[in-house]
C-alpha cells in the first residue's frame, strides 16, 4: 500500500477515556471500602468493561491508501481494492459496496450523526462537494461528521485511482479479530471465576 492516511475519530479516545476514568474510580472506591480482596471483583468486571471499550471505542479505524482501503471494526478487518468498489455512501456509516459480491461494508468508525444535524450546515461547508442537482446533504454527508469526512476522503481516492492506469487495487480479504476476541474472553472467565469465588 502506497500514500497511507488513517482515520480515526478523537471522540472514540475522549469516550474510552472518560468510562476508564469513571471505571478506575470505582474500582478504587470499592478497594478502598472492602480492601483489596473484597474489591477485587470490581476491578476484574472493571478490566473486561475497559477490554470491551478499547474494541468498541479506540481499535475501529479505517487505512486510505492509493490501492484501496482496509476497515477495522471491532471483530472484522476487511481490505478492499478499489476496483472492486461499486458505491461509497454514508447512511449511519460510511459504507462501500463490494462490487463482485454486492455486499455493504460499514466502517465502525465513520459514524454519521443524527438526521437533524444537516440542519446545521452553512452552505459555505458544502462547496466542491459532489452533492447532486438538489443541493440538498444528508447528515451523513456533513463534512463535519466522521462519516462525511471519511467518505469525502474514500471518494476522492476512488476517483484517482479510476484515473490513474499504473495502480493495481487491494485484494479482497477478511480477517476475524481474534486476539481481541480471546483477550476479552478471557478477561470475562477470570472476572466470573472471582465473583464466584468471592460470593
Amino acid at each position: 500500500m502506497s500514500n497511507i492516511e488513517s482515520f480515526r475519530p478523537r471522540s472514540g479516545y475522549l469516550l474510552a477515556f472518560t468510562a476508564y476514568f469513571a471505571i478506575s474510580a470505582f474500582a478504587y472506591v470499592n478497594i478502598l471500602d472492602y480492601g483489596f480482596r473484597g474489591g477485587l471483583p470490581s476491578l476484574a468486571w472493571g478490566l473486561w468493561l475497559c477490554a470491551l471499550l478499547y474494541l468498541i471505542f479506540i481499535h475501529p479505524k479505517v487505512i486510505f491508501s492509493d490501492e484501496g482501503l482496509v476497515i477495522v471494526n471491532p471483530l472484522k478487518t476487511i481490505t478492499i481494492g478499489w476496483h472492486e468498489i461499486s458505491e461509497i455512501d454514508a447512511r449511519f456509516t460510511m459504507y462501500v459496496t463490494h462490487l463482485p459480491t454486492g455486499v455493504k461494508v460499514h466502517a465502525f468508525a465513520a459514524q454519521a450523526p443524527g438526521r437533524y444535524h444537516s440542519r446545521n450546515i452553512h452552505p459555505n461547508e458544502i462547496k466542491g462537494l459532489r452533492i447532486g442537482d438538489s443541493g440538498m446533504i444528508r447528515a451523513g454527508e456533513s463534512p463535519r461528521s466522521n462519516s462525511g469526512a471519511a467518505t469525502a476522503i474514500a471518494r476522492a481516492r476512488h476517483e484517482n485511482f479510476s484515473k490513474s492506469e499504473n495502480l493495481i487495487g487491494l485484494r479482497f480479504e477478511t480477517e476475524f479479530n481474534r486476539l481481541g476476541v480471546l483477550i476479552s474472553t478471557a478477561i470475562f472467565a477470570l472476572a466470573l471465576a472471582i465473583q464466584l469465588f468471592h460470593s
